[in-house]
């Protein structure tokens, strides 16, 4: 389960509480979302191990991503935007690839097979954090042939039925989490992660 567009020690230490396996710093200066690097990287410190940290960015290089990674102390990076597949064969991270659920996405995973470690499915209206719910039916073809989590528009009420469906590797929520952009509700991060937690435990029974 990851929690995506944190910006403060505060949401980060509090999605961990509640039971999060991941999670998410935007860097990106037009989102609302976005995280100060030099904060994260004071945070990274106290995470526990296993935790997956995830730089979030937007059409960056490999350069720009490799340093990020060095600056901050985050494990992953998440690639959204117009990166090409083979600019980053040699990359020394993971990789999460985000992906717009529409008919270009079978192609755009097939770019990205052997590079990316998972594939992020959300709505390809932006490269994230729209909150708009994304198409169930394709997601569901997609996460049965490749390693996907599944974004977009997910929250307590919707995430259930949404992991039944689509049966997703796990679930990826940042807009519908908050009060404000940036900021977290913790009841409702605590929902959504124990309900997705709950949810996949039913499945592996």
């Amino acid at each position: 389960m990851k929690v995506c567009g944190l910006t403060s020690a505060a949401d980060a230490l509090q999605a961990l509480d509640v039971g999060a396996q991941a999670l998410g710093f935007v860097f990106h200066p037009s989102s609302p979302r976005c995280a100060d690097p030099g904060q994260v990287a004071a945070l990274v410190t106290h995470l526990p191990q296993g935790i997956l940290s995830v730089a979030v960015t937007v059409n960056a290089t490999p350069d720009e991503a490799r340093e990020l990674l060095d600056t901050t102390g985050l494990s992953a990076v998440q690639l959204c935007g117009d990166q090409v597949a083979p600019d980053w064969k040699e990359f020394r991270a993971p990789i999460l690839r985000r992906v717009g659920v529409d008919e270009s996405a079978p192609e755009e995973i097939k770019r990205w097979r052997g590079i990316a470690s998972v594939f992020l499915l959300d709505h390809p209206s932006s490269p994230g954090g729209s909150g708009k719910d994304v198409d169930l039916a394709l997601a569901s073809q997609l996460c049965a042939d490749y390693p996907c989590l599944l974004a977009g528009g997910l929250d307590a009420d919707c995430v259930s039925g949404a992991i039944r469906r689509v049966r997703p590797r796990g679930v990826d929520a940042s807009s519908r989490l908050e009060v404000t952009p940036g900021h977290k509700d913790h009841m409702a991060v605590k929902a959504f992660v124990s309900t997705a937690l709950g949810t996949f435990a039913e499945l592996q029974t």
